[in-house]
């Protein structure tokens, strides 16, 4: 496990990041595409993370330089993509010195919504490992909350389905004082799905924040489960939500609640499984269903 502030190690590193400041990046660039692995199914991110630690520990943030290497648009098989995955890492290093940096949180939406896999799981990585600091979820949800306003609607898509993975840690959820920004926030994101347009479902945002929003909220539920928050606001959501594919997002994070790995067993999905059964649209023709087929086992995913 890497340690969140250690620095570069390697003084050749640290003399080509020293004249990347200064305008020469050529070196650097080279040593960060050669020992960054970015095509690889498991990049060097100790690696990004240590620049950052680097860059934030200067005078004065090398912006232009952050800038130039996560503007890099080379292709996911190409060892260049690492690039942007380093300045993921240095912008959120920033980030931790400065939480209202905006220079620093427009360019994580950005990287947060590439449509290039490692860059997007390199800059995952970053905010989970912010929101895994003291203060940093609270840090990352304000901040996401200004993402949902984005006028580009796959880039809007995209990096919120980002955030709500990096929120899926149990640790992460811990740390937030009440909590009750996290549900705000996370209201707001299954407001955004039922209120996108119809030619937003072709979106590979769209797809990607369906499949983040099941783990997060489940573990949301599960963590704030002792004094019935978790539980009692996503028993409204059921009750309020009538989207298709809202109401299978909730669906099978109610699936996932069942999971002993999550510590509550079958008792709290029960009562919120009959909260989404309820407010489910009636048959158009009940006489058609088939006598038993209302029976099961309670694994059954629900409309």
């Amino acid at each position: 496990m890497r340690r969140a502030d250690e620095g570069l190690k390697s003084e050749t590193l640290r003399a080509a990041l020293a004249s990347a400041v200064t305008g020469n990046t050529r070196v650097l660039e080279d040593l960060l595409c050669r020992h960054g692995g970015g095509t690889d199914p498991r990049p060097n991110l100790r690696l990004a993370a240590a620049l950052g630690v680097e860059i934030a520990a200067l005078s004065t943030a090398p912006r232009r330089l952050l800038a130039k290497l996560g503007s890099e648009d080379a292709a996911p098989d190409d060892a260049r993509v690492f690039l942007p995955i380093a300045a993921a890492h240095a912008w959120v290093a920033l980030v931790r010195q400065n939480q209202h940096d905006p220079e620093a949180w427009s360019a994580l939406a950005d990287l947060a919504a590439d449509e290039r896999r490692p860059v997007r799981a390199g800059t995952l990585d970053a905010l989970s490992a912010l929101a895994l600091r003291a203060g940093g979820a609270q840090i990352l949800v304000d901040s996401a909350m200004d993402w949902l306003r984005a006028d580009d609607l796959e880039k809007r898509l995209s990096a919120t389905a980002l955030v709500v993975e990096a929120l899926g840690d149990r640790r992460a959820v811990s740390t937030l004082a009440a909590g009750s920004s996290l549900l705000v926030y996370l209201s707001r994101v299954i407001q955004e799905i039922a209120d996108a347009p119809r030619s937003a479902e072709r979106l590979d945002g769209r797809r990607r924040l369906l499949m983040s929003l099941p783990p997060t909220l489940a573990t949301v539920v599960a963590t704030m489960v002792s004094d019935d928050r978790g539980p009692a606001w996503f028993e409204a959501i059921c009750t309020s939500s009538h989207h298709t594919d809202v109401r299978k997002a909730l669906s099978d994070a109610i699936l996932r609640l069942r999971s002993t790995a999550l510590g509550h067993g079958s008792a709290v999905a029960q009562r919120l499984r009959q909260a989404l059964e309820k407010s489910a649209k009636p048959l158009r023709d009940p006489s058609r269903r088939r006598p038993g087929s209302g029976r099961g086992k309670a694994s059954r995913p629900m409309r």
